[in-house]
């Protein structure tokens, strides 16, 4: 898209296809809105590239939501936004309410305090992954923790497992935990082995 007025055009990312787009630039009004559906961690971010390869016209506004939708890291962050100013392009991100302009018209303190911004957003992505993985590990400790589950379809690990469940004093949600399942599953696994064995 070429025009000689400037734009403002849209980035959105989210992590899956199931998160709702519409909510990020809500209100924005955008000549163009390019969104990905896809990991922050992922570098593959194809809309994101076709935006940064658009040859935008020389004030135009990239606007996305917070700094976290575009970038991966800090390092990230600082190139993508270097990328986009060194164009005569701005960087609006609505969440932490800055704009990053172009060089010639750059406040003196924008890198600075881009650079303190992307820090703290990838410093809080730290930390709620920490959290995460704390909660985890507790889950796992109280025998709660179900993970992805997995069927076992195996027949003979089925009634070693059942067995086992099935031995005077087994606490089940162990049992369960240890090979990877709910416990709603392993009484089902229980509950069919019983049915085999009771005469028809």
């Amino acid at each position: 898209m070429q025009t000689q007025n400037p734009i403002r055009i849209g980035y959105v990312r989210v992590s899956s296809a199931d998160q709702n787009t519409d909510r990020q630039l809500d209100g924005e009004q955008l000549t163009v809105t390019f969104t990905d559906k896809a990991s922050g961690k992922n570098a593959d971010r194809p809309q994101l590239n076709a935006m940064l390869a658009g040859n935008w016209p020389e004030g135009s506004t990239v606007v996305v939501h917070s700094m976290d939708r575009l970038a991966r890291s800090l390092a990230d962050l600082l190139k993508i936004v270097e990328q986009l100013t060194n164009r005569g392009i701005s960087v609006q991100f609505v969440k932490e309410g800055k704009t990053f302009k172009g060089s010639e018209t750059a406040d003196p303190m924008d890198k600075l305090m881009l650079s303190m911004l992307g820090a703290f957003a990838e410093y809080e992505r730290t930390l709620i992954r920490e959290r995460q993985r704390e909660g985890i590990a507790k889950a796992k400790e109280r025998g709660v923790y179900r993970g992805r589950q997995r069927k076992i379809s195996d027949a003979e690990q089925v009634a070693i497992m059942v067995a086992e469940a099935q031995a005077a004093g087994a606490n089940k949600t162990k049992v369960a935990a240890r090979y990877g399942i709910s416990r709603e599953t392993l009484y089902k696994y229980m509950q069919a082995t019983a049915d085999k064995k009771s005469p028809r």
